[in-house]
């Protein structure tokens, strides 16, 4: 997954269209549905419960770093949902940067199954390296070309690349974009591109608070609304999720890329709209080798079917809402 930065010139952008090109046909060589958890074996785990400065209970299997309260570890047999091993290549790693990538992974993983029933075994291992050179960046990726990127995720040995960044934040928006697209590859299947980079995008937004986490919709409403469509929105629609693969990642990506985030937002928003993106991440974990026909089941399972989502769409496009999602 590759985003080109805001304000490349036409060379960068050229060159960063043919490493896409290259990542997504690599993509293809891949497993359609990884599954690598199946293979964990059980075994004792540390369960660390604190209480921080601010009052928040917390459960991990980090210990805590900071001011803790009461803090007890108790070992549990078994495994845990999702394991994450954060590490810096070129950069020395803070104690807190690792237990964020933790809790974040462990946050978007508890949302896919609970809010949208994306089941999958214990014991899944990510791996994620924060590398701050950008040579060693394009190094560690495999591909000099994508020196312009600020995160990938590398299906072949599940590890997340973060090129780290001066703010603080964006290195943990970044990381959770690539944690949604490795639990998609692993627990979902060949997602239809507007769905994966949608749901990336959702989910980079998250922000996580001990055992609670939540969906700030407020921020860059100009920026979306530079993404608008006319109308009823279901042309717009239609040829968003339609676009796969490189015809998403064409020119003019960074309009899809906030469309489609749009449309997991609206889909989010509600239990109709959660249940309707349910039923399509069922289907495509039942056949995960090829997309599925995703507007089909939206025009099946959203109340009113695709003509209403689309207009709901658009209408969130025009006026994005200030709200908060909980979960």
């Amino acid at each position: 997954e590759v985003e080109v930065p805001i304000g490349a010139d036409s060379d960068e952008t050229s060159l960063m269209d043919v490493a896409l090109a290259a990542m997504h046909a690599a993509q293809l060589d891949q497993p359609c549905l990884a599954g690598t958890a199946s293979k964990a074996e059980a075994r004792k785990v540390a369960i660390h419960r604190w209480v921080d400065e601010s009052g928040i209970l917390h459960f991990s299997d980090q210990a805590p770093v900071g001011k803790a309260v009461g803090h007890r570890q108790i070992e549990v047999e078994g495994l845990p949902p999702i394991v994450v091993n954060a590490s810096g290549y070129d950069v020395n790693l803070p104690d807190f940067l690792a237990q964020r990538a933790v809790a974040d992974a462990q946050a978007i993983e508890r949302i896919l199954r609970g809010s949208l029933g994306v089941d999958g075994d214990p014991g899944l291992v990510l791996n994620v390296e924060f590398i701050a050179s950008a040579q060693s960046y394009a190094q560690r990726v495999g591909n000099p070309l994508m020196i312009g990127s600020e995160g990938t995720y590398s299906m072949a040995d599940r590890t997340i690349h973060v090129r780290l960044q001066d703010q603080k934040e964006a290195n943990f928006e970044i990381l959770r974009h690539e944690i949604t697209h490795a639990l998609i590859h692993e627990r979902i299947g060949s997602l239809p591109t507007a769905l994966n980079e949608g749901m990336a995008g959702y989910f980079e937004r998250l922000e996580v608070s001990g055992l609670g986490a939540r969906v700030e919709i407020h921020e860059s409403t100009a920026s979306l609304r530079s993404a608008a469509v006319g109308g009823d929105g279901h042309e717009e629609l239609v040829d968003l999720l339609a676009r796969d693969g490189m015809l998403f990642y064409a020119a003019g990506r960074e309009q899809r890329y906030l469309r489609a985030y749009a449309l997991i937002a609206v889909l989010m928003g509600n239990p109709d709209g959660r249940q309707a993106l349910g039923a399509v991440l069922s289907a495509q974990r039942s056949a995960p080798c090829r997309p599925i026909a995703s507007e089909r089941l939206l025009d099946e399972h959203y109340p009113g079917g695709l003509v209403k989502l689309a207009r709901d769409w658009a209408g969130w496009l025009r006026d994005p809402p200030r709200t908060v999602q909980a979960y």
